[in-house]
């Protein structure tokens, strides 16, 4: 499993790391060892490198994320 793949499997589980994530969603990505290349992806909403970095099946999970930011 990639570290982007780890990082989005315990956002789902950890209620603190989300609420971290929440207030400071660069940050925590790159506690996590995330790249600028995954966490710019993020944050942009980048749909084809959200796809090359994450694969088919993670790409839902990070659409989720993503939209998340926007509230």
């Amino acid at each position: 499993m990639s570290k982007l793949t780890d990082f989005l499997k315990q956002l789902g589980e950890d209620a603190a790391l989300l609420e971290a994530y929440k207030k400071d969603p660069e940050g925590v990505m790159r506690q996590h060892g995330l790249s600028e290349d995954e966490i710019q992806a993020i944050m942009s909403g980048d749909k084809a490198k959200l796809k090359a970095l994450g694969g088919e099946e993670q790409y839902q999970s990070l659409v989720v994320i993503y939209n998340g930011n926007d509230a």
